[in-house]
C-alpha cells in the first residue's frame, strides 16, 4: 500500500516547502510548512494516495476543501489553500499552524503524571467545540469525527477542531462498498455505528462522549475490538458519571445523559442548546435524562452479539469455532464481519425483529459470551428473499471466519478456492505503531565490537490485530550482524504494547570513535508497511577509550605534557531524547557536546548531582526537560589538565523536534 513518506521533507509542494513531519493517520500525514512570500508556517495535510483511487475523489475532494475554506471561527483551523500535485500525484490541504499538542496527547500526558484536567476546563474545551460546531452546522457542515485527537490546543490555551471535510472526502462508494467505516469507534454515535451517515446529532453524541472523557477520566466503552466497542455505543446503557468522578456536578452529568442518548430523537436537537446549558449547570440540573439509555432495538430480544451458542449450531461443524477462538479473531476479520452485517441490516431493515434473528444466527468476533439462546429453524419454512440474503450472509461469514482462522501455511487460492479480498481491511485497520521507549537510547556510547542488545517498546495504534508473523525488517544503513528480518510469533492486540529485542555487533574501529546508523521498518507478511521506519544511532568507540599523555623521567618530577587548549561552545547536537525513566512528565535528552581541545579524560558537570566522566571526543551528557518546552541548559567542563570551561545551549523544540520520540511537539 502507497504512503506518503518523510521523503517529502525538504522538497516543495506548490508555494509551500515542507519542512518536518508533524503527525500520521490512517488517512493522511501533516507536515510543517513554510510560505515564502508571506513569511508565515503553515500545515500542510497530505492525503494517502490509495483516496486517490476512487474516480469520484477528486470532485469529493474540491467541494469539501472548498466548503471548509469558507469556515472562519476562531475555535476551528483556518484552510487557506488545497490543490493536487501532478508530479507526486497527491492531493493536499494547506491550513492554519498551530503551536500546541492536540487534546489526545494532552491527556496523554496528564495521565503519566497522575493528573487530569478539572471541572472547568473540561467545560471551557467542550463550550469551544459547541461553539465552533454551532457556526459549522448553521452552514449545513457536519463533521463525522469529533475526538481529541482532532481537537488541538496552542500556546495561548484556544481550542481548535481539525479535520472539517475529511469524513465527506472519504466517504466514496469505493470506501463503503469495501467496507471501510468513517468514524472512531470509541466516539461514535450509534447510528454511525449500524451504517447510517448520520447528521448534526452526530455530532453532539460525540462532543459528548469527549466531554464524558475530560470529566471522569476514561472513556464510556472500551472492549478488546472496535467493533465490540460500537456495539457497547449501540446496546449498553452509559455507566453513570458519578460513578467515576463523585465529584461531577449534576446538572454536568446530566448534560452527558441527554448527549449519549441512544435515540438521535431524545438528544440535543442543536449544539446551541447544549451550550447553554454548558454555560449555566443550575439550569441543566433540571433537565430530565433521556430513556432510551439501552440498545436501540426490541427491548425484547437480546443485543448484538450475545449468542455464540447459536451461532456455531446454525453455522454447523464445518464452520465451528471455539468460543476462545471467536473472541480472538481481530485484525482482517472485524472489517469483513461489520461490512457484511451492514449488508444485511440495510436488505432486511434495522427493527427489531432483525435483530433477534440476527442474534440468533450471527456471534460477532470479539465479544464474550453472555446467556445463550438457541433459535428455533423450521425445516419446512417457505424461503422468501430475505432468508435467502441472510443464509447468503452466513455462509459467506463462516467462509470469512474459516479463512482468517485457517493454518497461514495454506496456499492462496488452493483448492477452496475461497480467498477473500482483505485489501480494504488493510486500509480500515490504518496500521500504525506508538514508540514508547528505546534502550539504550539513541546518541548513547557503545563499544567496539561487542555484542549489542537493543530493546524497541512499541504499541499496536492500529484498530487491528497483528497476526503473529509480522516483523521487524532490516531496510537500510549498517545491519551489524543483525539477522534480516524478526517475527514476532505472537498476535499482538490494538493499544497492546510489547519489545522487540535487536541482536546487534557493533563494528570494529579503525581507531576513530564513529556514528552508525541502522533503520528497521515493521511490516505484515504480505510486505504492508506498519508506520514510518525506525533508526538505531550509536557512537561506537575504542574499548580501551584514551588516558592522560604525561612524560615520566627517572630521577626529575613529573610533568604533563602541554596541554592544547580546551574550548566549549554551545553548537551542540542532539543525539536522541526518551521519557524519563523516574519522571514520566519529563523528557532525557542525550546531547552531544560541542567540545574541542584539552586534554582527556574530561569531567562534565550539568548540575549539583549530575557528573559525567568522558575518556574520549566526542563527549556525551544527558538533560531533563519538558517535552514541548524549549530549555536553556548549561555544563562546566574540566580536562585531565585542569583546564575548566563553561557552555549554555538553548534547546529549541522547533529547530530539534526530530530528536524526540514520535517526532514533532505538534
Amino acid at each position: 500500500m502507497n504512503h506518503v513518506t518523510e521523503d517529502f521533507v525538504g522538497r516543495t509542494l506548490g508555494k509551500y516547502e515542507l519542512r518536518e513531519r508533524l503527525g500520521r493517520g490512517g488517512m493522511a500525514e501533516v507536515f510543517k510548512g513554510y510560505h515564502a512570500p508571506l513569511d508565515r508556517y503553515t500545515a500542510v495535510k497530505i492525503l494517502h494516495p490509495f483516496l486517490g483511487e476512487d474516480p469520484e475523489f477528486k470532485e469529493r475532494f474540491e467541494r469539501e476543501a472548498r466548503n471548509v475554506a469558507k469556515l472562519h471561527h476562531p475555535n476551528i483551523v483556518q484552510v487557506y489553500d488545497f490543490d493536487h500535485d501532478p508530479v507526486l500525484d497527491v492531493y493536499y490541504m494547506v491550513m492554519e499552524y498551530i503551536d500546541g499538542p492536540t487534546l489526545r496527547t494532552r491527556l496523554r500526558e496528564l495521565s503519566f503524571q497522575g493528573e487530569w484536567v478539572s471541572i472547568a476546563e473540561a467545560v471551557r474545551i467542550t463550550r469551544d467545540l459547541a461553539s465552533a460546531l454551532a457556526y459549522a452546522h448553521a452552514r449545513e457542515m457536519v463533521h463525522r469525527d469529533i475526538k481529541p485527537a482532532n481537537v488541538m490546543i496552542d500556546s495561548e490555551g484556544r481550542t481548535v477542531l481539525t479535520d472539517f471535510g475529511i469524513a465527506r472526502m472519504i466517504s466514496g462508494p469505493q470506501m463503503t462498498a469495501s467496507g471501510t467505516m468513517v468514524g472512531t469507534p470509541s466516539f461514535m454515535s450509534p447510528e454511525q455505528g449500524l451504517g447510517q451517515p448520520g447528521d448534526h446529532r452526530s455530532d453532539i453524541y460525540s462532543l459528548g462522549v469527549v466531554l464524558y472523557q475530560l470529566a471522569v477520566g476514561t472513556l464510556p466503552y472500551d472492549a478488546d475490538t472496535p467493533i465490540a466497542i460500537v456495539l457497547k455505543h449501540v446496546n449498553e446503557p452509559l455507566p453513570p458519571p458519578s460513578s467515576i468522578n463523585p465529584d461531577i456536578p449534576e446538572g454536568l452529568e446530566r448534560i452527558i445523559y441527554k448527549a449519549l442518548a441512544k435515540s438521535p430523537e431524545e438528544r440535543y436537537q442543536s449544539v446551541e442548546d447544549m451550550a447553554l446549558h454548558l454555560d449555566d449547570l443550575d439550569a441543566a440540573s433540571t433537565l430530565i435524562i433521556p430513556t432510551a439509555t439501552t440498545a436501540l432495538h426490541d427491548p425484547a430480544t437480546p443485543p448484538l452479539g450475545t449468542s455464540a451458542a447459536a451461532t456455531r449450531q446454525a453455522m454447523g461443524a464445518g464452520g465451528a469455532v471455539s468460543g476462545q477462538a471467536a473472541a480472538r479473531v481481530r485484525g482482517p476479520g472485524w472489517v469483513l464481519w461489520f461490512a457484511l452485517l451492514a449488508v444485511v441490516l440495510a436488505l432486511l431493515g434495522v427493527v427489531g425483529g432483525v435483530y433477534g434473528t440476527l442474534t440468533g444466527l450471527i456471534a460477532l468476533p470479539g465479544l464474550s459470551e453472555q446467556a445463550e439462546t438457541t433459535p428455533t429453524i423450521s425445516p419446512t419454512a417457505t424461503p422468501d428473499m430475505a432468508a435467502t440474503i441472510l443464509q447468503g450472509t452466513i455462509d459467506a461469514l463462516a467462509m470469512t471466519q474459516a479463512a482468517v482462522l485457517a493454518p497461514r501455511t495454506a496456499t492462496p487460492g488452493g483448492p477452496s478456492g475461497a480467498v477473500p479480498d482483505l485489501t480494504a481491511t488493510i486500509l480500515a485497520c490504518a496500521y500504525d505503531y506508538d514508540f514508547i521507549r528505546q534502550a539504550p537510547s539513541n546518541g548513547s556510547q557503545q563499544l567496539e565490537d561487542a555484542y549489542l542488545s537493543v530493546d524497541l517498546t512499541v504499541s499496536n495504534d492500529s484498530w487491528c490485530l497483528w497476526p503473529d508473523d509480522t516483523r521487524l525488517v532490516f531496510v537500510g544503513g549498517e545491519q551489524m550482524e543483525a539477522p534480516d528480518e524478526i517475527v514476532f510469533d505472537s498476535t499482538i492486540d490494538p493499544d497492546e504494547r510489547f519489545v522487540i529485542g535487536i541482536p546487534f555487533r557493533t563494528p570494529e574501529l579503525a581507531g576513530f570513535s564513529r556514528w552508525v546508523e541502522s533503520t528497521w521498518q515493521i511490516e505484515l507478511a504480505d510486505g504492508t508497511s506498519i508506520g514510518q521506519p525506525v533508526t538505531f544511532r550509536f557512537v561506537i568507540v575504542e574499548s580501551a577509550g584514551l588516558s592522560p599523555t604525561t612524560t615520566l623521567t627517572a630521577g626529575a618530577p613529573t610533568a604533563p605534557v602541554a596541554a592544547s587548549p580546551l574550548t566549549f561552545t554551545d553548537d551542540w547536537l542532539p543525539a536522541g531524547c526518551d521519557i524519563h525513566p523516574s519522571q514520566p512528565n519529563l523528557y532525557q535528552c542525550t546531547m552531544q557536546l560541542g567540545i574541542t581541545g584539552g586534554v582527556p579524560p574530561y569531567e562534565i558537570v550539568t548540575g549539583p548531582t549530575a557528573v559525567y566522566t568522558c575518556e574520549a571526543l566526542p563527549c556525551f551528557a544527558q538533560f531533563n526537560g519538558p517535552r514541548c518546552s524549549s530549555t536553556a541548559w548549561g555544563a562546566t567542563v574540566t580536562d585531565a589538565a585542569d583546564q575548566t570551561v563553561t557552555a549554555d545551549f538553548w534547546f529549541d523544540v522547533e529547530s530539534y523536534s526530530y530528536a524526540f520520540p514520535g517526532g514533532a511537539c505538534h
